[in-house]
């Protein structure tokens, strides 16, 4: 099996067809790991932890648990006075097949490491996806625009929003200006920091500081580690090789695409990360909390980049075959409601199960895709739907 994208969809992907015996490569344009700012900050809830407990060995998911924070299970909304608005709770193991496992708050770069782990030369770096070919005997070859080839019984595109693979299986499928904007970045809590921040920044798993829709608001989300990843590394036999990585607020300010402050998407691309923070400020203006300003004052400013959100327009079912889509690339959304990433997991752990007894390409692989995309189309368009609908709610459309 060939997958198109090493991001956290595509690994956990690679582990779960791997623990049935299934070989798989992992093809990746990055040059590297982290070579391009791709988010800090993952929840997974149900059903994304359940779904990386299924895909992955159980010395990687023991450790995934240990590097991971579990911050009070609840979602707060405040205005910019930080009068609550609303506040929800929801019992933190309620659904997960691993009992006493609840929601997780995870750094992304760190999870995505211990993701790479065990996987060694399947994933390729640097391999850019151009083209596939059918061939006569049923498999499938990915085409690279290093002239580099792969052949197998199924391509599975994981490459993300501006996937290489939707676009030459399903020309027709679009993906959408969610009409927000982000600055993301991070705010450290090395030495004291945590205790000159105020306290309900820590209370919930994610707050919203809002100032109504069609305005700005404030995001925030803490990691703080079980264990330091290198610790944790250092504490399994063999040890493995994990940086160390502080906790940290996760830190964003959003503003519709519209906002009178809000540059053209071309020109926010193009910012240095002075000139974010001097936006994000701009985008929140006058008369928000002290509290706000002090959490803002703290903000690594080098951490800081730009994010366009985008989202998936419905699409009708499809002849299933030897080509097949995860994650973002087939159901993109709006991050609202922390479910992009879980769902991509999920679609790991289906797509594994439904593969695990189909051999060889025919009737049976295009069977068991069918199958998958089938149950896949049922859950996560419906997340997509209501993702929408909320992030609309912000930004203030109708």
């Amino acid at each position: 099996m060939i997958i198109i994208g090493a991001g956290l969809g595509g690994l956990a992907l690679a582990h779960g067809l791997r623990e049935r015996g299934v070989d798989v490569t992992v093809h990746e344009r990055d040059a590297r790991p982290g070579a391009r700012p791709q988010g800090y900050r993952i929840q997974l809830d149900e059903p994304g932890l359940t779904a990386l407990r299924q895909c992955l060995p159980a010395e990687l998911f023991g450790l995934c648990l240990a590097t991971a924070g579990a911050p009070p299970a609840r979602v707060s909304v405040r205005n910019r006075h930080l009068e609550v608005l609303a506040d929800r709770t929801a019992d933190p193991t309620a659904g997960f097949e691993a009992a006493g496992v609840g929601p997780r708050a995870f750094d992304r770069p760190t999870l995505r490491r211990i993701m790479l782990l065990g996987l060694g030369d399947r994933v390729h770096h640097g391999a850019r996806l151009a083209s596939y070919r059918h061939e006569d005997d049923g498999r499938v070859t990915a085409c690279f625009a290093d002239g580099r080839t792969a052949t197998g019984d199924l391509i599975v595109g994981a490459d993300g929003v501006n996937s290489t693979v939707r676009r030459l299986l399903l020309p027709a499928a679009r993906v959408e200006d969610a009409g927000l904007r982000l600055v993301y970045g991070r705010i450290p809590l090395d030495g004291r920091a945590r205790e000159a921040l105020p306290g309900w920044a820590f209370e919930s798993i994610f707050t919203v500081v809002t100032d109504g829709p069609g305005k700005a608001h404030l995001g925030l989300g803490p990691v703080e580690f079980a264990t330091r990843p290198d610790l944790a590394g250092r504490a399994r036999t063999p040890a493995l090789d994990l940086p160390p990585a502080p906790d940290y607020l996760a830190c964003m300010v959003g503003a519709p695409a519209d906002h009178p402050a809000m540059p053209a998407p071309a020109d926010l691309r193009t910012l240095p990360p002075a000139a974010l923070r001097e936006l994000a400020l701009r985008l929140l203006g006058d008369g928000w909390h002290e509290d706000v300003h002090r959490l803002l004052a703290r903000w690594d400013t080098a951490s800081l980049f730009p994010l366009r959100i985008s989202t998936s327009a419905p699409v009708p079912p499809w002849e299933p075959g030897p080509v097949t889509l995860i994650g973002d690339a087939i159901h993109a959304m709006s991050p609202v409601l922390a479910m992009g990433a879980n769902t991509a997991v999920r679609d790991a752990a289906e797509l594994s199960r439904a593969l695990a007894d189909a051999t060889g390409p025919g009737p049976g692989l295009a069977r068991a895709v069918g199958a998958y995309e089938s149950r896949m189309r049922d859950y996560a368009f419906p997340i997509v739907a209501d993702s929408r609908r909320t992030g609309q709610q912000r930004v203030g459309q109708r």
